[in-house]
């Protein structure tokens, strides 16, 4: 009896202990999975703010929490991934230096992937297609539905749990009372640097003057002259300031496009387009080759001259010219970094332009070949390669994305329509905005015209 007695006693006390550890767990867990726990290790308190203004937390019903996105189902591998991260975020909050840590790069889509489970998502919204659910959401969603292990909820959603409703900055810039309001456009009278005003607007922007001549180009062992008949250049990539105003005129509805004065409009972007790193005077991003062709369609009637996309061949001469007897560095150029800069965060080069390397890989009006200088050995003055075959076209200048040795006058790439419009639920995809690019924008040409 007294064996039975201690075998009943020591059984008690493992009860007792496994069903404290039990309870102790519990707690732990759920004391550990709370919004203000997760907040108090991690340093990046700006994500906890947009959090707070987020649809995930401004609702009415269910509020999704840190757990709810950041860790995958219970049953699913959550304990494990859970201690994974915690250790990871204690690690970071006493031996790391928080300054250093790049949170914008942490907030984009390919490293967005790595924290953000498709199964909680799934979880939460396992009905793809509610009534509620708008008609570009249900293409979006049939798309998904297609192609579930090649596409995650956050490709097309990034900003849902951290970022407010960024529709609202679509808007053109607003003028005040001290503002001047431009009557006409500039009238050129030389080959000179000169300043263009936008009628019945504040926005101005200046144009930089490229003499005409014999230029150089070579390639793959390959050389040929070919002249280039004078020109004028942007100083800086397309604002966000001027093609707000671009959009605000001719933006159209939805899939109903409108006209405005024989131009039409753009449909409103997928997501955000400046990717929440500001507009203003940062170059406009993320639109398409035939966006950037329609908005110097726009310019040229608001203003009465023929602005255009370059050439490849004017713009690798202003890239010769800017670039002579200089290096490309750092104070000249944005590039290996995660995001675009403002014009002014930069100096400007030999020809007084401002990231014609770097910042955004810029549109030329030429479609894409791999064998240009053929074409340039035939025809020599003023070559522009127009392929109606072709889909895609010439980019240069390399982004904030590129190395250095990357940012050459002769560097070219191609445009990448299918891979950028990958994520796009439209049906057909958008002519207007990439989905899958943040990288590319243009600056203008305006042919020179001796009176």
């Amino acid at each position: 009896m007294p064996g039975r007695y201690k075998g009943l006693a020591l059984s008690a006390i493992l009860i007792a202990v496994l069903y404290l550890l039990y309870t102790g767990i519990r707690k732990g867990d759920a004391y550990t999975s709370t919004n203000e726990y997760c907040n108090s290790c991690h340093v990046h308190n700006h994500n906890y703010s947009s959090w707070n203004k987020s649809i995930h937390h401004r609702n009415d019903s269910v509020k999704a929490g840190c757990v709810d996105c950041h860790l995958p189902p219970r049953g699913q591998g959550y304990y494990q991934a859970k201690i994974k991260a915690g250790l990871n975020d204690l690690y970071a909050y006493h031996f790391k230096d928080h300054d250093s840590i790049d949170w914008l790069a942490k907030s984009q889509t390919d490293q967005a992937q790595r924290h953000v489970f498709k199964n909680s998502c799934i979880q939460c919204h396992p009905d793809l297609f509610p009534q509620s659910l708008s008609e570009k959401g249900q293409k979006g969603h049939l798309k998904y539905h297609l192609n579930p292990t090649k596409m995650h909820c956050i490709e097309c959603h990034l900003h849902t749990g951290h970022t407010p409703d960024y529709k609202s900055l679509i808007r053109p810039v607003k003028t005040t009372s001290t503002d001047t309001i431009y009557q006409h456009s500039h009238t050129i009278k030389k080959l000179a640097n000169f300043t263009e005003t936008i009628p019945n607007s504040r926005l101005s922007f200046t144009m930089i003057a490229i003499p005409g001549g014999a230029t150089t180009f070579r390639e793959n062992n390959q050389q040929t002259e070919i002249n280039i008949s004078a020109f004028f250049i942007g100083e800086i990539e397309v604002s966000w300031n001027l093609y707000l105003l671009f959009l605000s005129e001719t933006e159209g509805q939805g899939r109903n496009e409108k006209s405005v004065d024989g131009i039409s409009g753009a449909t409103p972007p997928w997501g955000n387009p400046d990717q929440g790193w500001g507009m203003g005077s940062r170059p406009a991003i993320t639109m398409t080759h035939h966006a950037a062709t329609v908005f110097c369609q726009w310019l040229s009637q608001k203003t009465g001259k023929s602005y255009r996309l370059p050439t490849e061949a004017e713009w690798e001469r202003a890239a010769q010219m800017a670039t002579k007897d200089r290096l490309i560095t750092k104070e000249t150029a944005n590039y290996d970094t995660q995001s675009t800069i403002e014009p002014s965060d930069v100096n400007s080069d030999a020809i007084g332009a401002r990231n014609l390397f770097g910042n955004v890989k810029e549109f030329c009006a030429d479609s894409y070949t791999e064998d240009r200088m053929s074409y340039y050995s035939k025809f020599k003055n003023d070559p522009v390669i127009l392929d109606s075959l072709s889909a895609e076209h010439v980019i240069k200048g390399g982004s904030f994305k590129s190395d250095r040795d990357e940012l050459r006058p002769t560097q070219r790439e191609s445009t990448q329509t299918e891979r950028w419009l990958r994520t796009d639920p439209q049906m057909p995809k958008s002519i207007w905005w990439y989905s899958d690019c943040n990288d590319v924008g243009f600056r203008v040409v305006l042919p020179y015209q001796p009176e």
